[in-house]
């Protein structure tokens, strides 16, 4: 085969999304392929998320469930069982643990490695460095990256994973640049130094604020750490692991619409609070057809949704691991940490520590507190017109890429992911992946969706290569076997 006839895809991202698209395209090539990775600021495939500086950030997913292959469900497990750690303990309660995330990202370069020493035909390159620009040219793409190089492309996949929280909101603008003010908390520098601090702020109340609180005890703070958000404190807890209950499956509705899926959750939540189990049960069964009842909304009823349902939702969905949740307790009983549910108003810098003044929905009033530290954990920012990444914003100032109705990620085909243009038509070789499509089909955070979307992806892509230019239908691409 001649050289020229040799497709290239540039993947950029090389987190998990990026990495794993990238692994089932070596393993399904049929024929030569080039793979060019970008990815710089993280170490490859593991990304923000399995990076982690420190042992006590988690998975909030139990060992049995976090294969990177859908098709081998004790994947991960069969490499966890023999580690040190875990060799003594009994396989079936290795497989319920929530294991440290530092560990899955060595789980990850152990498939990379496996993957790569299997490879016979995909030319495969990782670039350190970041993509500046993507330009269209007939049927093909250049490639900018930092550096001034230009790579030709193919095909394209976005995996550029989540995007920085948006600043925090406040009049006080010059308070962004305080030495106090730390704007990404994945950063290590956010829970070191803290041993002399005596009370941190952290703006935000979800799963990133307990993995914050847990960096910081583990790198000495001794002090009181306060939280603010608009709902509060509402996380709970992973229970009854092993539990199923389908029986909410048996009256799925032919055709879904906000009205009949609240009518029935309430109706089986009912029957489940009278038996003294969680209502997260229901969540659970309903998991595997999440994607397709979003898509069937209006997009009037997912807006309502957002409004006045997700956060009970995302409190449902986004549990902790029991012994974290019974810890975190302990820790607001004792009063070293405290939860307020309401909004920021002003954060001015004082001569020896931030003064916060807030509204408190429990007393509905101000308060004011002083924080050697504030903290932004409200979350990645989902609307690409004002995220922070540069080619993201870019890309969408130029209108190669386009927000999704709700400004929740990027426009784009729920089946494989593939980018619409601004006449809403796709762009078969211009592709997305992970949090980008949460707009689009919701539940896309987690490894049920993205071990499914990089498999589809990487045969999307594979099947076109091969000629088969037929666009792939809307699909669920979440595990239907998957209890969390």
């Amino acid at each position: 085969m001649k050289e020229t006839n040799i497709k290239t895809v540039v993947i950029i991202g090389g987190g998990f999304c990026g990495m794993m698209t990238a692994v089932h395209l070596i393993k399904k090539a049929t024929q030569p392929l080039k793979i060019i990775i970008i990815n710089a600021g993280y170490p490859f495939g593991k990304g923000v998320a399995y990076s982690a500086h420190t042992s006590t950030y988690l998975l909030n997913v139990r060992a049995i469930n976090m294969s990177v292959f859908p098709e081998e469900k004790e994947h991960f497990l069969n490499w966890l069982y023999p580690q040190e750690k875990y060799a003594s303990i009994d396989r079936s309660l290795v497989a319920n643990i929530y294991a440290p995330r530092k560990l899955y990202g060595e789980y990850l370069s152990f498939v990379w490695e496996e993957t790569m020493r299997s490879n016979k035909l995909a030319d495969v390159t990782i670039i350190d460095d970041t993509a500046s620009d993507i330009i269209k040219t007939g049927n093909s793409y250049q490639v900018h990256l930092n550096n001034n190089e230009t790579i030709a492309a193919d095909f394209i996949v976005l995996a550029t994973g989540n995007n920085t929280p948006r600043p925090i909101t406040i009049a006080q603008k010059d308070f962004y640049t305080s030495k106090k003010y730390f704007p990404n908390p994945w950063m290590k520098e956010c829970i070191t130094g803290v041993q002399s601090l005596k009370h941190i702020l952290i703006v935000g109340n979800g799963l990133t604020m307990i993995d914050t609180v847990l960096g910081l005890l583990e790198n000495g703070f001794k002090g009181t750490i306060y939280t603010i958000s608009p709902n509060g404190f509402n996380l709970l807890p992973h229970k009854y692991n092993l539990l199923v209950y389908n029986n909410i499956l048996e009256e799925l509705p032919q055709q879904y619409t906000l009205l009949n899926m609240l009518t029935l959750i309430n109706r089986h939540a009912k029957r489940l609070v009278a038996t003294g189990i969680g209502v997260h049960l229901i969540i659970d069964a309903l998991r595997p057809h999440v994607q397709n009842i979003w898509q069937s909304f209006s997009l009037e009823e997912k807006k309502k949704f957002l409004k006045k349902l997700s956060p009970h939702w995302n409190a449902l969905r986004h549990r902790l691991p029991l012994h974290i949740f019974e810890q975190i307790q302990n820790m607001r009983v004792s009063k070293r940490m405290v939860a307020y549910s309401g909004r920021l108003i002003t954060i001015k810098e004082g001569e020896d520590a931030a003064v916060v003044s807030f509204f408190d929905n429990a007393i509905q009033g101000e308060l004011v507190l002083k924080a050697d530290r504030v903290i932004n954990c409200t979350g990645p920012e989902a609307d690409i017109l004002k995220c922070s990444n540069p080619l993201i914003s870019k890309l969408a100032a130029n209108k190669i890429i386009l927000p999704d109705d709700l400004r929740l990620g990027i426009a784009a085909h729920p089946g494989n992911g593939a980018i619409l243009n601004e006449a809403g038509e796709i762009d078969d070789s211009f592709f997305t992946i992970g949090g980008n499509l949460k707009g689009v089909i919701w539940e896309s955070t987690a490894a049920p969706e993205l071990r499914m979307q990089a498999q589809s992806l990487a045969e999307t892509i594979i099947q076109k290569i091969e000629k088969n230019e037929a666009p792939g239908k809307s699909k669920n691409v979440v595990d239907n076997n998957y209890v969390e």
